[in-house]
């Protein structure tokens, strides 16, 4: 941390920043010498400020009570421990930037946390929020809060801070059971937490405005939004950015069609465990997984062009190798009969099935059944014909487009961006803030792809309590309500297909599932364990490797037509390799099936489960030999015995990782969010003695909840079949 040492008795200095404890004295000297320097962002004039805002709170029961602010501006800290003192600050920059006619941006980290206890003691005059209690932008006078972990991405401050800025997110944090009030007296360490907070936002607040504002680029709000603003620059670059919107609005569909191929046609990508290998943990693992996946097919294959028309596709599906039509992107509904899979890959997810007739699913994925309709790309078409056979495949209805490639205004900063990540990476910059810009820029363009349009806005009622559509809107609730927007409206403005999104992840399926099968298609046994979008789990074997770098090979000549630093997109890497010999890392690996399995390699242990944070079970239960504590997993083994272990070892945390995992410790495995949009008050006593009657006009409590892992019945009675002989896999 840094070093605090004293100035004055109303100051002290923490590292380059000053720190302030009198609002008065604050605004007196730290706004008289703030320059007056403005950037124009979408018709805002904004005073060139680093700004950030914090706070501390502490909890009885589902209650939450703010005890501590902190608030920077520049290299000045104001810490504050009544609501009433940092209103005052802000009526005094609201004041301020009346005179200058601007606004101040303020950068919060989770804004929605914030916003739950400052909701009904502000005037809001223009709120945006992604979902309910999830403001990302926030007016209130002449101060404007932002969101910016919509924009870092995902892990908190402390990951914003290890991509992003110089200083660095405290170790240990402020023990947030202990009970504190605004008296409560903190230590010099838990203030400098506090401080060390809100010193990473002003950081922050500076990367933004050299990295967008400064280079002519609106901020954004999120991630895909600085893509966004790369694609219309370059747009605007042809100098006919008005024929480009002109060209996309007619590739758009009828709003119906819209939402069919939406909901029906377009697929994620392809996550399963092949329910064979699951419920055992397994030695010899190793995993591959494609460099920049999506990226790469948006540089390497073609995508519709032109709108699509309806066409009479009507034959057994052999019309994807008609030449009269291999210039062409194809889609259609289909209904088919006696539908079995081939291996025991299951690959069709039943999500995405528009009915069927006696389905069987393995976890979700179709097995068999006596007939479906679904939607199909040509691509969807060609997996199909891999994983299943039938009896018959009838085309309802059928629809062509013409190929080609995605067009160059999209491409350009995609290349730009993946150039420049390649070229840090070749120069080992790859623990870089600039690497990890330039990789989460070239990852955002499949976002803009796939992003759908939104009818309905989020927002926050300050009034009196209304009712809409049946539901009783009270003063301080979140609801949704319709934003005005046509269908023409939203597409008129647009410069990417919805088209493009449903060929780049089919693309991608495709490329990895090409690669299952190759693995997997003559062997008794699958040896393919666990998919994940872009990545492979395998057992290690020589053909194994030699498919893999087969494929490798075949990508790389494809790459040899781009610049140099291409020359890896697309192409697998070995998971945990050994930067020296190249060996791919091998693994204890045990999954129980989609986004849950575990993995352990030299002492290092990681364990992947939905809904449950990342890390949380390896850093909670794994511990010394030596070491105890309150941390227990209650697991069912077979649905037949139980157990109950303390602080466990890898063995034992693969044991426990079974069908059904419940998780009660002291330390939190996962937290959820009690709101409050009412007045609340509690008496809070400190640990000195200090006691308060603290009162909050809204708020919201993160509180510790239990958390319950379990498999769908009919997916356990399948692989009770599977071990005990009853079934086989194909």
């Amino acid at each position: 941390m840094n070093s605090m040492r004293s100035t004055t008795a109303e100051t002290v200095k923490h590292g380059d920043y000053q720190i302030f404890e009198d609002v008065d004295i604050f605004t007196r000297r730290v706004l008289r010498r703030v320059k007056k320097s403005y950037i124009y962002d979408k018709h805002q004039k904004i005073l060139r400020v680093r700004c950030g805002f914090d706070i501390e709170t502490t909890k009885k029961q589902d209650k939450a009570y703010m005890y501590h602010w902190q608030f920077v501006l520049d290299d000045a800290v104001l810490t504050g421990r009544k609501w009433s003192d940092f209103a005052a600050l802000v009526e005094k920059l609201n004041t301020w930037c009346s005179w200058q006619k601007c606004i101040i941006l303020i950068w919060v980290a989770n804004l929605g946390h914030e916003f739950a206890f400052m909701g009904r003691r502000f005037e809001w005059k223009n709120i945006f929020a992604i979902d309910s209690h999830q403001p990302i932008k926030a007016l209130t006078g002449r101060c404007e809060f932002r969101e910016c972990l919509t924009i870092s991405g995902k892990g908190g401050l402390a990951n914003l801070a290890k991509n992003y800025t110089k200083t660095q997110k405290a170790k240990g944090d402020l023990d947030y059971d202990i009970p504190r009030n605004s008296m409560t007296q903190l230590t010099d360490q838990e203030k400098g937490y506090c401080w060390n907070d809100v010193e990473i936002l002003s950081e922050w607040a500076g990367y933004i405005f050299e990295n967008f504002s400064d280079n002519g680029l609106q901020i954004p709000l999120t991630a895909s939004g600085i893509v966004r603003s790369k694609i219309k620059k370059s747009a605007e670059d042809t100098g006919d950015i008005e024929g480009i919107r002109n060209a996309i609005r007619s590739l758009y569909p009828d709003h119906d069609i819209y939402n069919f191929i939406m909901r029906y046609l377009f697929r994620g990508g392809y996550t399963h465990a092949c329910a064979w290998w699951c419920m055992v943990p397994y030695d010899n693992i190793i995993g591959a997984d494609f460099t920049s996946s999506y990226p790469a097919v948006m540089l390497h294959d073609y995508y519709p062009v032109s709108p699509f028309v309806e066409t009479d596709l009507e034959c057994d599906g052999r019309y994807i190798t008609d030449p009269r039509i291999n210039d062409r992107c194809c889609w259609m509904i289909v209904e088919i009969h006696d539908i079995e899979r081939t291996m025991m890959h299951s690959i069709e997810s039943k999500h995405k099935i528009i009915d069927h007739v006696g389905g069987d699913f393995d976890n979700g994925r179709l097995m068999s059944a006596v007939s479906i309709r679904v939607a199909l790309t040509e691509i969807d078409y060609q997996i199909y014909m891999k994983y299943y056979t039938w009896k018959t495949l009838r085309i309802l209805r059928g629809f062509t487009a013409f190929r080609g490639s995605l067009p160059g205004y999209f491409l350009k900063p995609l290349k730009d961006a993946y150039k420049t990540k390649s070229r840090l990476k070749a120069d080992g910059l790859d623990n870089t803030i600039e690497y990890v810009n330039a990789k989460a820029i070239c990852n955002s363009f499949y976002g803009c792809t796939v992003t759908r349009l939104k009818y309905m806005v989020w927002k926050y009622n300050q009034g009196d309590p209304f009712t809409l559509n049946g539901r009783l809107i009270g003063t301080g609730d979140w609801y949704e309500d319709g934003a005005n927007k046509t269908y023409d409206r939203m597409i008129s403005k647009q410069l990417l297909s919805p088209w493009w999104g449903i060929w780049v992840t089919a693309h991608a399926r495709k490329h990895l599932l090409d690669v299952v099968y190759e693995i997997d298609w003559d062997q008794d046994l699958c040896s393919v364990l666990y998919c994940d979008t872009d990545s492979i789990y395998m057992t290690d074997s020589p053909r194994n490797r030699q498919i893999i770098a087969a494929y490798n090979v075949k990508i790389e000549a494809v790459n040899r037509q781009y610049d140099p630093e291409f020359h890896d997109i697309g192409c697998f890497d070995w998971i945990g390799a050994d930067k020296k010999t190249g060996e791919p890392g091998h693994y204890m690996f045990k999954t129980l099936g989609a986004k849950r399995y575990i993995k352990h390699k030299e002492g290092q242990t990681e364990v992947t489960v939905a809904g449950l944070p990342k890390g949380a079970l390896e850093r909670k239960l794994i511990r010394p030999f030596n070491d105890t504590g309150r941390c227990y997993i209650a697991y069912k083994d077979g649905k037949h015995k139980t157990g109950m272990i303390g602080w466990v070892d890898i063995d034992e945390l693969f044991e426990a990782f079974c069908d059904g995992m419940l998780l009660t410790c002291a330390e939190s495995m996962k937290t959820r969010a009690v709101y409050s949009p009412d007045p609340y008050s509690d008496i809070i006593t400190d640990p000195d003695g200090n006691t308060e009657e603290m009162h909050e006009e809204c708020g919201v409590a993160i509180v510790d909840t239990m958390f319950t892992m379990k498999l769908d019945d009919i997916y356990y009675e399948l692989l009770e079949d599977y071990a005990e002989g009853r079934r086989m896999p194909v």
